[in-house]
This record gives structure tokens, C-alpha cells and sequence, in this order.
């Protein structure tokens, strides 16, 4: 079964739940949704989860610090209308998201949360130049990279990134297995006809994945002079 980012929901109001685990679910995420600061809480400190969403009445609660006793690592978003802002500066790996959202924003947010909090990640990422790259046969640019992984640009259609998807560089002529870790639109025109994708590679051979290595080694970085990339 692909894997699935779990994010525990802990919002007490039934109708808004509802509507933020249907974003969620939306963006190949798994929503656990819990009603009470209680039932939150026992859920934390019982199962694995990759992201906490709170509202601020819970957080103050001490929700939070059920969740960090077992996963100290894992990224909170804490909802809340502006009054509770002061209350829950941003810092680590908390965000404070104020109250009403859209849904644009509210995706924007957990996609940050996931990237800072994923555990995959252990080397730094770099942005380089764009280079050209397909996705599932259809022509994309990477725009980012790291050691376990990649930032995509492609066209807007959903139909492209399944959770696990085949990354194929022709510069180089690899061809990887990645697994889709967050995904995103535009936050500003829902017209744009581009989304972004985070990538981790995932079931490949340790063949495939040296020569991946020692690939993005290779590249300069964003601004750098392109003519200076040499493949051998």
C-alpha cells in the first residue's frame, strides 16, 4: 500500500473537520479526526503520525505535549482566529494558521510543515538550475534536489503524480522509482497551469540510486553558469 503522510485532525467542530480532512485527503494525505482534546491526545500518544493539527483551545489544553512525549520531532499546525496569535508565535516546528482559511492556504501550510518536519530528508536541499525531467512520460523540470530526493515543476493535472511515480532524467538517462511526499498549487492564481511536487526516492537499487548521487553532485547551483555542468 503507498504511503500516506498520517496527520491527526484534532477540531472540534464536526462541519470544519469534515471539510479540512476532505482537503487532506484531497492531497494523498491521511486525516485522522478526533472531536475532544482527550481523544486527540490518546491518539497521539498511541499511534505514528507526520503531522499535528490542533485547534488553539486544545493546544492550550496541553494536546501538544501529549504528542511531543512520543514524537518530539513532529511538526504541530495550530488553528486559531487572531486573538490566539500572540499566544502561539511560529518557531521549531510549529505555525500558527488563523482562522477562516481557504483551502489553498491551509494546503500551503501543511505542505511547509511536512517538508520541515520529514524525517527522509537528512541531507540539505539545494535549488539549482532547472533541468528538464519527465514524470510519468510527461516533460517536467526539476528545481530543487537533495540526496534522498527532488522539487518538481510540471504541468497542472492531478493525473500525474500518483503516490509513486517514474522519474526519468534524459540528461543522464536515469530512471528512478519516486515517492510523492507533498504536492502543491498556486496560492495566488488558481489558473496557473504549473504545480510543484517533493519527491523521495523510494524501492530503487543502490545502483540507481549512486548514480543519482553522484549525478546532483554535479550540478551548480541556481544562478551558476549552466556551461560548466559536465557529465561524464
Amino acid at each position: 500500500m503507498p504511503f500516506r503522510p498520517r496527520v491527526v485532525l484534532a477540531v472540534p467542530d464536526v462541519t470544519e473537520s469534515r471539510m479540512l480532512a476532505a482537503w487532506l485527503d484531497a492531497e494523498g494525505l491521511e486525516p485522522v479526526q478526533r472531536s475532544t482534546a482527550k481523544a486527540a491526545a490518546d491518539e497521539l500518544r498511541s499511534q505514528p503520525f507526520d503531522l499535528l493539527i490542533a485547534d488553539a483551545m486544545f493546544i492550550a489544553s496541553n494536546l501538544k505535549t501529549a504528542g511531543r512525549a512520543r514524537h518530539s520531532e513532529t511538526p504541530a499546525i495550530i488553528m486559531g482566529d487572531s486573538s490566539w496569535s500572540p499566544k502561539f508565535p511560529s518557531g521549531g516546528q510549529d505555525m500558527f494558521l488563523e482562522r477562516p482559511t481557504d483551502r489553498a492556504t491551509f494546503v500551503c501550510t501543511v505542505t511547509m510543515a511536512l517538508m520541515d518536519g520529514r524525517p527522509e530528508r537528512r541531507s540539505p536541499r539545494r535549488a539549482v538550475n532547472p533541468f528538464s525531467a519527465t514524470v510519468n512520460g510527461v516533460p517536467s523540470h526539476i528545481i530543487d534536489v537533495s540526496k534522498e530526493g527532488m522539487r518538481l515543476e510540471m504541468p497542472r493535472d492531478r493525473r500525474l503524480v500518483t503516490p509513486q511515480f517514474i522519474l526519468r532524467v534524459p540528461l543522464v538517462g536515469v530512471s528512478l522509482t519516486v515517492q510523492r511526499m507533498w504536492m502543491l498549487t498556486s496560492r495566488n492564481n488558481s489558473d496557473d497551469d504549473v504545480m510543484w511536487c517533493g519527491g523521495a526516492l523510494g524501492g530503487i537499487s543502490p545502483a540507481a540510486e549512486q548514480a543519482w548521487r553522484l549525478f546532483i553532485e554535479t550540478l551548480p547551483d541556481a544562478g551558476s553558469d549552466t556551461h560548466t555542468l559536465s557529465i561524464e
